[in-house]
């Protein structure tokens, strides 16, 4: 550990490298292919005007007859079901001017939902209007409820449980777009007094998508996390304003998903901003499916805990690149967390080119949460990581860099990181090399 205020220098450090025999990065949920970046995301939203495609269900219209400010569960699923899964397409409108209620709602492929400026779709707030599905929560596998909007659903468990991920049979969506400029409002506030962080429901819980895109919208009040690509791939997020405030209710949480754009939105949260997942623990290792080729830019990051990756990191995560964005306000501008007993790790990472204002700087940590040494599975690693042009002003700390006596944090490069308004820093079993303009050094012994 250093505690340390050092003058501005160049320094180019030796590195250690300890050998760490982690289990190797699982697969992608839809195969292995990596898409070149920015990816398109769902087919149907390649253009602007794709949602015109196929067959419109205005659900203001016949048959559905949705009335302004009433409870139009029935009618918005019945859209779905009949604009959904055709090989023409279909979209779901809500058109300007509506404000419908709404319970959970289960997509279909092939399909938009459309909510359009100056309408909006809120949730109810009665506890059975979120039905219990087996499902990811907290990036393990249990029963929870549903969100306002779903993706694929376990349609079969497994005979016998096995306690790690219990369902045989999954439905797999494919090309669906939300989108439409208008809000999607959760009113989830109900659930925080509820604990039980396990079992409230992410807002858009999106489960095996492949082809994704969420884009124009206002997206307010989860009950727990907010965006929640899993088992996806091909996924496209921009143009959002996420604004929460409520405990855990995380911005967008890519989880043991592939090929993720996120760029142009707008974030202020009650926990992380963006955290990129990858399973938890021992179910995460045994679902073993990675997060890989994650790029997030040009997006504006306000109150929440940080731009981060992780903790739950069992299943891995690598290639991810943060560039381009203004942190004002944030905990943390760079933060990647994980612990003993994930698994798995981090590696091949990009922060680049972030500015801002800051509680405190950067955090790398293997130490999210005190845990007793475990086996070499469930060690996690963390290495390849780059921060460069980094530029943010902190109110409280520099660096917190702590790996364990038997993962050390590794292959680190700092290329052109300034903090400035504190040099205070946290170092254990961190290795890191500065290059360019760096200051404070990091981790320089005293």
């Amino acid at each position: 550990m250093c505690v340390c205020s050092v003058a501005m220098y160049v320094l180019t450090a030796v590195m250690v490298t300890v050998v760490q025999s982690a289990l190797p990065p699982g697969p992608g949920p839809f195969g292995n292919s990596i898409l070149p970046q920015p990816v398109q995301g769902a087919q149907r939203g390649a253009s602007l005007q794709g949602w015109k495609a196929g067959k419109i269900c205005d659900v203001s219209a016949e048959p559905y007859l949705a009335k302004n400010g009433s409870n139009a569960t029935a009618q918005l699923q019945q859209a779905i079901d009949d604009c959904g899964d055709l090989d023409s397409g279909g979209t779901v409108l809500i058109p300007s001017g509506l404000v419908l209620q709404t319970a959970s709602l289960f997509l279909r492929s092939n399909l938009t939902f459309r909510v359009e400026s100056g309408s909006t779709l809120i949730g109810t707030t009665l506890t059975a209007d979120a039905p219990m599905v087996y499902t990811r929560r907290n990036c393990l596998m249990v029963t929870a409820h549903a969100g306002i909007l779903n993706g694929g659903r376990c349609v079969r468990l497994k005979d016998p449980l096995v306690g790690w991920d219990d369902c045989a049979e999954w439905t797999k969506l494919t090309n669906v777009v939300l989108e439409g400029g208008g809000t999607i409002d959760a009113n989830g506030e109900h659930w925080y007094a509820k604990g039980a962080d396990n079992f409230r429901p992410c807002m858009l819980d999106l489960l095996w998508i492949d082809g994704l895109t969420i884009r124009d919208l206002s997206i307010r009040r989860p009950g727990y996390w907010t965006v929640h690509p899993t088992f996806s791939n091909n996924v496209r997020v921009t143009n959002n304003s996420i604004i929460t405030t409520g405990p855990n209710t995380d911005g967008c949480d890519p989880d043991s998903t592939w090929n993720v754009y996120i760029a142009d939105n707008t974030f202020s949260t009650g926990d992380d901003c963006i955290a990129i997942k990858a399973g938890r623990d021992w179910s995460g290792r045994m679902v073993n499916i990675s997060t890989q080729n994650v790029l997030a830019e040009r997006n504006v990051y306000l109150k929440g805990h940080g731009v981060s990756i992780g903790s739950e990191t069992s299943g891995w995560v690598r290639n991810v690149t943060i560039r381009d964005s203004r942190v004002d306000g944030t905990n943390l501008a760079v933060r990647i967390k994980t612990m003993r007993g994930r698994g798995g790790g981090v590696e091949d990472i990009l922060y680049q080119n972030l500015s801002g204002s800051v509680v405190s700087g950067i955090q790398l940590t293997l130490n999210y949460k005190s845990a007793s040494k475990t086996n070499v599975s469930a060690t996690p690693v963390l290495q390849r990581i780059t921060l460069r042009d980094i530029d943010v002003t902190v109110h409280d700390s520099d660096l917190q860099c702590d790996g364990l006596d038997d993962s050390e944090i590794r292959d680190i490069v700092f290329d052109n990181v300034v903090v400035k308004g504190s040099s205070k820093q946290d170092c254990s079993d961190c290795t890191i090399t500065a290059v360019g303009t760096s200051f404070p050094v990091p981790c320089k012994k005293p």
